[in-house]
C-alpha cells in the first residue's frame, strides 16, 4: 500500500499546468493575472488534498480519507469566483465539475468503509481527469492585463504608505457585506504592520463619510460598484475597523441587496487590480490549512 500510495503521489507531483510556449500546441486560456492566480491556487489545493487522501490510505485511516476528500467536492468548486464559469472553456469546466463529484464520492465510500484498494482506483481514476486537463490547457497572462497591474502598483506606492511585496490584501464576500484585511507576510514586521493599521484605520473614517477618493485614485473613478459605495447613507452601509495581530481589517455590512451587490463588485475590482498582492478569503484559509 505504502509503495503505490509513495508512486502515485510522486506522479502527482509531476503535474503541473505549464506556461505556454512555441511548440505548445495546447488550447491557449487567456487570463488575467488574478484570474490565473485563482485556478492555480486552486488546483493546488486539489494536490495538495490528494496528498493527504494518499497519507490516510496509506494507514488505512478511512475518517481521514473521508474528511480529506470531502473538501476537495462540490463544496469547493462552489467557491470559485461566478466570473470564472464564464471565461473558463465549458470542456474545462465540465472536467473540473466532474473531478469535485469523483472526490465527493470517495468521500461517501470512504465513510462507508470501503476497501482502500478500491479508494486508490477511484482516485486513480479522478487523478486521470487532471492529467487530461493539463494536457489539453495551457495558461498564457494578457499583456493588457500586466500593464494594468504595473499601473495600479504606481498608484498605490502614493496612496498607501505600507510596501505591496511585504503585505497580502485579503477580500472575504459575506452574505451581508464583506471583509477587507491588510496583513504581513512577516509576522514580526511590526513597522509595516503599524502602516497597515493608520492607513485603513484612516481610510475607514473616509469610507464613512462617503469619501473613497482613496481607492479612486488607485483604480480610477469607474471603478465598479465604487458610485454605489459613494452614495450609500451611513444607516445603509456600516463600516468597522479592527486591528488584527498581522495587521488590520474593515467590516462592510448592510441589509441592502443592491449595496452588497456594489461591494462584491468593488471588491473584485479590487482583487483584479492587486492580483499580485491580493487573494481571495478563500485562497487565505487554502494556505492556513497547508
Amino acid at each position: 500500500m505504502k509503495k503505490i500510495s509513495l508512486a502515485l503521489a510522486l506522479w502527482l507531483s509531476g503535474t503541473t499546468l505549464s506556461f505556454a510556449e512555441e511548440s505548445d500546441t495546447r488550447q491557449e486560456l487567456l487570463l488575467t493575472e488574478a484570474q490565473r492566480h485563482h485556478v492555480l491556487s486552486e488546483m493546488r489545493a486539489l494536490l495538495d488534498g490528494t496528498q493527504q487522501i494518499l497519507s490516510a490510505l496509506a494507514d488505512e485511516d478511512m475518517t481521514r480519507v473521508a474528511a480529506s476528500a470531502e473538501a476537495l467536492g462540490l463544496n469547493m468548486a462552489h467557491k470559485a469566483e461566478d466570473h470564472l464559469h464564464h471565461i473558463l472553456p465549458k470542456e474545462f469546466m465540465h472536467l473540473g465539475m466532474s473531478l469535485h463529484e469523483d472526490f465527493d464520492q470517495i468521500a461517501v465510500d470512504a465513510k462507508n468503509k470501503a476497501a482502500p484498494k478500491q479508494i486508490l482506483h477511484q482516485l486513480s481514476a479522478a487523478m486521470g481527469k487532471c492529467a487530461a486537463c493539463h494536457n489539453a490547457y495551457q495558461i498564457r497572462i494578457d499583456n493588457q492585463d500586466k500593464a494594468r497591474l504595473d499601473e495600479v502598483a504606481q498608484h498605490g506606492a502614493h496612496v498607501m504608505p505600507f510596501d505591496l511585496e511585504q503585505t497580502l490584501h485579503v477580500f472575504s464576500k459575506s452574505e451581508q457585506g464583506g471583509v477587507q484585511q491588510v496583513i504581513v507576510k512577516d509576522k514580526t514586521n511590526t513597522g509595516q504592520i503599524e502602516l497597515i493599521r493608520a492607513h485603513l484605520a484612516k481610510i475607514a473614517d473616509e469610507f464613512k463619510r462617503g469619501d473613497y477618493s482613496n481607492p479612486a485614485k488607485i483604480h480610477g473613478d469607474n471603478m465598479p460598484g465604487l458610485a454605489a459605495l459613494r452614495n450609500a447613507r451611513p444607516e445603509q452601509l456600516q463600516i468597522d475597523y479592527t486591528e488584527l495581530a498581522d495587521g488590520a481589517q474593515i467590516t462592510y455590512t448592510s441589509d441592502q441587496p443592491s449595496l452588497i451587490h456594489a461591494l462584491h463588485q468593488w471588491f473584485d475590482a479590487q482583487l483584479s487590480d492587486h492580483a499580485r498582492h491580493a487573494i481571495t478569503g478563500h485562497q487565505h484559509h487554502l494556505m492556513h490549512d497547508k
